[in-house]
């Protein structure tokens, strides 16, 4: 018999004592999305499950010096960094709230990436079966005066 991953109500109104905040950071262009971790959830069965799931598993892990909840706590970032700039980027904070749902709009993104194969989806909400969201961004997509033109010869 397997061990099942416990998970908590959606409905619970009070913090978790295990609930942590991490910055998940392109340094590059400085890209960045603030993720909150429920540990009760994510717990190292489950993270060893979903970076199981994706190809080259174990140089993700390598790079986090074997630590799985790490590892899928810096890929559900990196995953939502690139979601983010594929749909025009998104900046938010903590305090954003939708003008048409008086929502932070991390949790329609996170949604949707709770919804794509490989993250096991939206139960228990609001940080789905991997026990992670978005709560604020900074990924924000090259605007006109980013870019340079320069003419290439065709040597």
């Amino acid at each position: 018999m397997q061990a099942t991953p416990q998970h908590n109500d959606c409905s619970q109104k009070a913090p978790q004592p295990n609930i942590k905040q991490y910055l998940v950071k392109e340094t590059w262009k400085e890209y960045q999305v603030t993720l909150e971790v429920n540990h009760d959830v994510l717990t190292e069965e489950v993270a060893s499950l979903i970076n199981g799931f994706w190809s080259n598993a174990a140089d993700r892990l390598s790079s986090e010096n074997g630590d799985v909840v790490r590892t899928v706590i810096r890929l559900f970032g990196q995953t939502m960094i690139y979601r983010m700039l594929s749909e025009g980027g998104a900046i938010f904070s903590t305090r954003t709230r939708s003008c048409i749902t008086d929502e932070n709009p991390g949790r329609f993104w996170t949604e949707d990436l709770h919804n794509e194969e490989g993250w096991g989806g939206t139960d228990p909400c609001p940080y789905g079966f991997c026990g992670i969201r978005v709560i604020a961004a900074d990924v924000d997509t090259p605007s006109y005066d980013d870019v340079e033109l320069a003419e290439v010869s065709n040597a």
